[in-house]
């Protein structure tokens, strides 16, 4: 009997269990809805992307650098000017004077040749301007049209890719909107600086403007397909507008000397970094000066250049004891570059100037150390907490805050009431 009530308790016990187990389960608990704020509740990120500071800068500082970008960037056009009329003379364009504006040619590199010669108009010809060594079999994978790679099958730099195209770069456009930027800045007044700009940079943007339309034009060779038609409609332009160069940034010029003299910076609030690196940018500002004139004085350019080298030096040693002071960390690398192009430019120059080839790298490179001594500038105002908030887009209507142009998320549609 034994074996008989185990097997009872045994099924008694699966029954009640079943039973048990049939039962419905509680209903969760009620949770509370977390309160959101509005931006998660319509389903829009409330995404604020880190803006870095932006520099305190004084207003006439802000408008006195923009003016010297525009007033030595643009002697590219005296530049471009001068090299465009010794390549025609006194000729029109035509199939035996194609016109050149001065820039350097290429190197298989891409770097201007240490000759300076100019660059013949159309495209360049890569195999006649690459040079290495051409022994040995061609690479079978080399296709048509490439240079053959040398028995360590290797390619020398500079092979099977186009050069630099140093025409395509002379900033002519670019530093004469410089000028319409100056012209834009009202406050503070310089009333003689305000007034040669506002002759001087509607003039050199349409200046610029055919400048480079005539480079193109000589380049893509488009005067085989019109006869030179187009080419002697700017010959028109440009020899008009030439005329009118020398006199109205000269102008310029003056009323850009009188106004510095007038208002010369408190040097007194500068800190030493400042000082040694203002000191080595008005050394190359005066070299530049000297070139500009109608007759170079060659011995005082010399004399000019080696006293801007001792100032580049000197900034850079105060570097090398002050690797935290952004002068000599921005403004050292640019004055170097400056005076590799003059060094490159010295053999060329004569009384008369720097022949229009040289003299667009010397532009561009002291372009570049006003625009670094801007950079410095900035960062030093910054280190010492000099700082504005930036300027916010404006919101535009379905754009998420903070995310100019971005769409907005659709939000939830609004829930239908309860019915009692």
């Amino acid at each position: 009997m034994k074996p008989v009530r185990s097997l009872l308790s045994i099924a008694l016990v699966l029954v009640t269990s079943g039973v048990a187990g049939c039962k419905e389960d509680p209903p969760p608990a009620k949770q509370e809805p977390v309160a959101a704020d509005s931006a998660s509740a319509k389903g829009k990120p409330n995404m604020r992307p880190p803006v870095a500071p932006l520099a305190k800068v004084d207003p006439q500082t802000m408008k006195e650098y923009r003016v010297d970008v525009c007033y030595f960037g643009t002697l590219t056009l005296k530049q471009a000017r001068d090299a465009y009329l010794a390549s025609l003379g006194k000729d029109e364009p035509s199939e035996k004077k194609i016109p050149n504006f001065g820039n350097p040619a290429a190197k298989a590199d891409g770097r201007p040749t240490p000759e300076g010669k100019l660059a013949p108009p159309g495209k360049l010809d890569l195999r006649s301007a690459a040079k290495g060594a051409t022994t040995g079999a061609p690479d079978a994978k080399e296709g048509p049209g490439r240079e053959p790679r040398g028995l360590d099958g290797a390619r020398k730099p500079g092979e099977g890719r186009p050069p630099f195209n140093f025409v395509g770069r002379a900033p002519h456009e670019r530093n004469a909107r410089a000028c319409t930027v100056a012209a834009g800045l009202k406050e503070p007044a310089f009333p003689e600086v305000d007034a040669a700009l506002a002759a001087f940079a509607p003039y050199a943007v349409e200046l610029a403007k055919n400048i480079a339309s005539a480079q193109n034009y000589y380049q893509r060779e488009e005067y085989k397909k019109d006869g030179f038609e187009k080419g002697k409609e700017l010959h028109k332009k440009l020899i008009a507008d030439f005329g009118k160069l020398d006199e109205l940034h000269s102008q310029l010029g003056v009323a850009v000397a009188a106004h510095r003299e007038k208002s010369a910076p408190d040097a007194s609030k500068w800190e030493e970094g400042q000082k040694v690196a203002m000191d080595a940018f008005s050394n190359a500002r005066a070299v530049m000066l000297g070139l500009i004139g109608t007759k170079v004085d060659v011995e005082a350019h010399k004399a000019a250049v080696k006293k801007l080298e001792d100032a580049a030096a000197a900034l850079k040693t105060f570097g090398e004891s002050h690797q935290a002071d952004p002068w000599p960390k921005i403004l050292t690398p640019a004055l170097e570059g400056m005076l590799r192009t003059l060094k490159d430019a010295e053999p060329k120059l004569t009384e008369k100037g720097i022949e229009p080839e040289t003299f667009l790298p010397v532009i561009t490179s002291f372009t570049a150390v006003i625009e670094a001594k801007h950079r410095a500038l900035s960062r030093a105002l910054i280190a010492q907490g000099q700082t504005q908030p930036r300027p916010m887009m404006p919101h535009q209507p379905g754009a998420i805050p903070h995310m100019p142009g971005a769409p907005e998320a659709p939000e939830a549609p609004p829930a239908e009431p309860e019915t009692k």
